[in-house]
């Protein structure tokens, strides 16, 4: 038993050597660039803290600034996820820390920064502009959400829309449930002379336990 004890404390002292090196990762789930240390104001941030050696239950996590409000982490496997609530003006640091729950004494220390985020929008694929040729609209799959400039990336996705085209040949409506370009819109841009200008109305949007929310329409002129 003695052995035992002995073999589980070597164990854990090396786990937290391992721990105590740039090895840690942490960082912004929400967040594109896994580098920036943001965390985004009225909206939705979750710290992950992961790293090779590091094991979860051995470590603690504690907001040292008022300015960063933490949930109560959850622990899977190697990782340990924390929701974070923001309460600092844009630029100004706030502290989270990694302790080692035995010692008390703290690994790591990360500095997280505010970032306001922009209204979302709807955008083609991938294509922002306001015109595009028509090969390039063509090869697009779907309607995404953007947060225009910025980097928060939660996962939102459109429910449905409506396509409207026009030109000297008539014109069409076409509602469409879900985020797909359907192949009766893509037809229909196919064939448009150049120059049409494309239109997407009625855009619904959601995102995983947030509510249905409007978007505004997107124009797309065909070159």
């Amino acid at each position: 038993m003695k052995h035992l004890t002995l073999l589980i404390s070597f164990c854990f002292c090396c786990a937290l050597a391992a721990a105590q090196d740039n090895s840690i990762i942490v960082r912004n789930k929400w967040c594109a660039d896994k580098d920036s240390m943001l965390l985004f104001t009225t909206a939705n941030n979750l710290i992950e803290v992961y790293g090779p050696g590091l094991i979860s239950a051995y470590i603690k996590l504690k907001s040292l600034d008022n300015t960063l409000r933490i949930g109560t982490p959850e622990t899977k496997g190697d990782t340990i996820s924390v929701m974070a609530m923001p309460h600092a003006a844009a630029g100004k640091k706030m502290r989270l820390a990694i302790i080692n729950k035995k010692t008390s004494k703290i690994i790591k220390t990360v500095n997280f920064y505010c970032a306001n985020v922009p209204a979302p929008i709807a955008c083609i694929g991938s294509i922002q502009a306001n015109e595009a040729y028509r090969k390039d609209i063509l090869a697009q799959m779907s309607l995404k959400v953007v947060f225009p400039g910025s980097l928060y990336s939660f996962p939102y996705r459109i429910k449905g829309y409506t396509f409207n085209i026009h030109t000297d040949k008539g014109g069409a409506t076409i509602p469409v449930a879900g985020f797909f370009l359907t192949k009766e819109v893509l037809e229909q841009i196919k064939n448009a002379p150049a120059g049409t200008m494309v239109t997407f109305t009625d855009i619904k949007a959601t995102c995983p336990e947030c509510a249905t929310r409007s978007l505004g329409p997107v124009s797309l002129k065909i070159k």
